[in-house]
């Protein structure tokens, strides 16, 4: 828990406008902080994998949580082993999935996860009813109050007052 919270502040700390090609003390920092970061993540997943094996029930991948740990340590090393002269933006978003992690630590917060992403579904129901309403309400209004506000909102000359232009 310590190094994903660790991996938040240091991810809300880079400041990619600031220094593109890192050559600053801080982007330097923060990458070495990354790398390390990173390499405890990959560890702990070969760890994991070696302690519970990879496939089958029971195993490493059998766990949706462990299979989001292995698509962002997965990522990393997309990002560690190709070339420099790509443009690695998209993968280097994925960084910031890596404080999800902490919800597979904290059992409360995996209950409330998988509790909301139940619930999805019903949302988007009440999001269509709430659409439909809104529909129908924005059409009653404009039958109804069709052009009676028309040019409402204009100012009129007042003879003998002069207007700056």
């Amino acid at each position: 828990m310590i190094v994903i919270l660790f991996n938040c502040i240091t991810l809300g700390m880079y400041q990619p406008c600031v220094d593109e090609e890192c050559q600053g003390n801080r982007c330097k920092m923060l990458q070495l902080f990354d790398d390390l970061i990173f390499g405890f993540f990959a560890i702990e997943m070969g760890i994991k994998m070696t302690a519970m094996g990879v496939y089958g029930k029971g195993r490493y991948l059998a766990d949706s949580w462990n299979r989001l740990d292995m698509f962002i340590v997965v990522a990393g090393f997309l990002e560690y082993g190709l070339n420099d002269n790509l443009n690695l933006t998209a993968i280097r978003t994925i960084r910031v999935l890596r404080p999800l992690r902490a919800i597979n630590r904290i059992p409360s917060m995996r209950i409330l996860v998988m509790l909301l992403l139940d619930t999805l579904p019903m949302l988007g129901n009440v999001l269509l009813l709430c659409f439909f309403v809104f529909f129908i309400f924005g059409i009653v209004g404009v039958q109804l109050w069709e052009g009676i506000l028309r040019q409402r909102c204009m100012l009129r000359a007042i003879p003998g007052v002069s207007y700056p232009q």
